[in-house]
């Protein structure tokens, strides 16, 4: 994936994945998040000029937009502020981003509730700059959710990231760009290093050296996937890859949240941009053409899965089945479990699972109330 030099470019099939995966998120966490929380904060770490070459939107309209047209926020309400930080240190970027916000506030009504502004200057000192004021002020961080998105390594040090998603009910979606640091990580050169032991917040990347490739590359994804959980202080970590037409890793997405609605949510955005797995995209396969015939996911897979945890051990809660498949299997619990999993094995002859629903529940597979008991077998 080239880094593009000019002010705008244009615009690649994953990136429209990964731009599906945060709207089909902030559909779900814009609503969800000011239920809880009069004051929302999202910050674009790496916004770009705000359109692509050929008029796709960039993500700090996507944002916008996604919160201006979504239902749930058409009745006006006093108590609501919404805080969106556009961060790009690209100069003609960032005059042509603010041209584009220009241009949206001319053709749509936005409430003032909804504020914005764009920052030129990196990522990190921006976002340094802000929580060091906030926490001489003696305040805290509003709920957040940091979008992360480089085209390199340098610019995304971990410390920052931890700073914000260490606050409660802050949670980040960050561009690990792993073709790139695949590419410079066997590098001897003390500046190439300091930029790792920033981005990994650990100087343990230097014992994957000798690895070989394969084992390499596991090896950087766990390393940054715990370090979110360790240093950044996130519960919860999932990741969604991203190929290029020829098949190979460009990307991966990194989730990390302490909630498991975050988690939940962010399984269904990615689902809806993977039917089949919910966890890889490939330039190979955006031909533009319709499909027939979606993927589907393995629910045979899901069926032994659950044999496995809950087989022998008796009447189980419906919601610890719920959970044991969003926090511990690839499956979307919400889309993959009670009609498409639970009713087959209900069903099956002899049956793969025994039922207890509360009284007055209606009898019928694929319907697990709260309350319900079950019992694979």
């Amino acid at each position: 994936m080239a880094v593009p030099k000019g002010t705008v470019w244009k615009i690649e099939p994953h990136t429209l994945t990964k731009h599906l995966i945060l709207r089909q998120y902030l559909n779900a966490w814009l609503p969800m998040m000011s239920t809880y929380h009069g004051r929302i904060v999202f910050i674009d770490g790496f916004a770009g000029p705000g359109r692509y070459k050929d008029g796709e939107l960039g993500s700090p309209i996507i944002v916008l937009t996604t919160l201006l047209n979504h239902r749930y926020f058409q009745q006006p309400r006093g108590d609501r502020e919404f805080v969106f930080v556009f961060i790009e240190k690209d100069k003609p970027r960032a005059q042509a981003l603010e041209a584009e916000l220009a241009r949206l506030a001319k053709e749509r009504t936005i409430p003032d509730w909804v504020k914005y502004g764009v920052e030129q200057d990196k990522f990190g000192d921006v976002v340094t700059r802000a929580l060091d004021d906030l926490e001489r002020k003696g305040n805290k961080l509003a709920p957040t959710l940091l979008f992360v998105d480089p085209f390199g390594f340098s610019d995304a040090p971990l410390e920052v990231i931890a700073r914000v998603t260490k606050n409660p009910n802050c949670e980040c979606l960050i561009t690990f760009m792993f073709d790139s640091i695949r590419r410079w990580l066997p590098h001897r050169d003390v500046t190439i290093a300091a930029h790792f032991d920033l981005l990994f917040g650990t100087n343990d990347w230097r014992t994957l050296l000798d690895e070989p490739a394969r084992r390499r590359r596991a090896g950087i994804l766990t390393l940054y996937r715990n370090q979110l959980m360790s240093r950044a202080g996130l519960k919860y970590v999932r990741t969604f890859e991203m190929l290029n037409n020829r098949n190979r890793p460009i990307y991966s997405l990194f989730f990390g949240t302490t909630h498991k609605e975050g988690l939940s949510k962010m399984k269904e955005a990615m689902w809806k941009a993977d039917p089949g797995a919910g966890r890889v995209f490939s330039d190979r396969t955006a031909s533009g053409q319709t499909v027939l015939f979606q993927p589907l996911p393995d629910f045979a897979l899901l069926t032994r899965l659950l044999q496995k945890r809950f087989r022998g051990r008796g009447w189980m809660s419906i919601n610890d089945v719920m959970d044991f498949v969003l926090v511990d299997t690839p499956f979307c619990e919400k889309l993959h479990l009670k009609r498409r999993t639970l009713a087959p094995m209900e069903e099956a002859d002899p049956p793969l699972m025994e039922v207890r629903r509360p009284r007055g529940a209606r009898n019928r597979a694929g319907d697990y109330p709260q309350g319900t008991l079950v019992q694979v077998l």
